[in-house]
């Protein structure tokens, strides 16, 4: 019974923690990197732990990772940001393009992530 509830504890800590971080820590990391002359907030630094949030869900949901079909996915989205952005202005502006590519997948991470959940929340 201890170890059934200390999953269930660890589960609970894996679904919410993002949202968690989102709600109380985004202005906290926003005044900090102002400090520091950067344009960097929350969504940008949580991307590589919601991708490990993807695999370890989709471990435990379905017995296998979709980490790389998530990342043929990502990949191919920078190719077409790239092109959207190419046709659009004309040129290609690194930059602007990392920030719409970077912010692109923060969004598709938090929805797999989160379909994941479900799906979990689902299979249980």
């Amino acid at each position: 019974m201890g170890s059934e509830t200390s999953l269930i504890i660890g589960k609970m800590i894996l679904y919410c923690l993002p949202l968690v971080l989102l709600l109380f820590f985004s202005k906290i990391t926003q005044r900090h990197f102002k400090r520091q002359h950067s344009a960097i907030k929350l969504p940008d630094l949580l991307v590589p732990f919601l991708i490990l949030g993807i695999h370890i869900l989709s471990e435990l949901t379905y017995g296998f990772t979709v980490i790389p079909y998530f990342l043929i996915f990502i990949f191919s989205l920078g190719i077409v940001v790239l092109l959207f952005i190419a046709a659009k202005k004309g040129e290609i502006l690194y930059k602007s393009f990392f920030k719409t590519y970077w912010r692109f997948v923060f969004i598709s991470s938090l929805l797999t992530y989160y379909s994941l959940v479900t799906a979990n929340i689902i299979m249980t």
